[in-house]
């Protein structure tokens, strides 16, 4: 057992440290070099690196057929009622020298319960949020049975076409002309 006060540093000059158990940290960690990786699994199969100027890659390192890399974003929530959350995604630019508008989430995508979960139940939607000076609100979304739902025009291309399973070019749209 190393037990050692607040104020104290060690520095270790090695290249590997194992510690069998758990490892308890009360403040930050910091990887300080370009390129740094967390390993996950025994086998390491999964990892997080540092990608230089950019942000965080997350991999699944198995070559085999069928072995995506998944994101599993779980709300500790024990009563899901209508209209929670139960994750998100939020993009924000909270140190924009501007303030105000600038600060507040831009963009967002969300899991929202569409009703109150049950051994039945777990109706949900995927809401993506975008702002224009404003915290970002709801501009689309996709309910639980498939309603794309759009809070302004929808805008196809010159050309494109809607359809259905059956007939996927039902309907073209041309300049000031729509084709049946």
């Amino acid at each position: 057992v190393l037990d050692l006060v607040s104020d104290t540093e060690i520095e270790i000059n090695a290249t590997t440290i194992d510690i069998n158990g758990n490892v308890e940290i009360s403040d930050d960690i910091s990887l300080t070099s370009d390129g740094a990786i967390i390993n996950f699994g025994t086998n390491s199969e999964v990892t997080l690196t540092h990608v230089h100027d950019k942000g965080l890659a997350l991999k699944h390192t198995a070559t085999a057929d069928d072995k995506p890399v998944v994101l599993i974003l779980q709300t500790g929530e024990t009563d899901i009622a209508a209209d929670d959350v139960l994750g998100g995604i939020d993009f924000m630019a909270p140190d924009e020298g501007t303030g105000t508008d600038a600060v507040l989430t831009a963009a967002g995508i969300a899991a929202v319960s569409e009703g109150d979960f049950s051994s039945s139940n777990n109706a949900t939607k995927l809401s993506f949020k975008t702002a224009a000076s404003e915290a970002a609100e709801e501009k689309m979304s996709l309910s639980s049975a498939g309603l794309l739902t759009v809070a302004d025009d929808l805008v196809i291309k010159s050309g494109g076409t809607i359809g259905g399973a059956g007939d996927t070019d039902l309907l073209t749209l041309g300049s000031a002309i729509l084709t049946v």
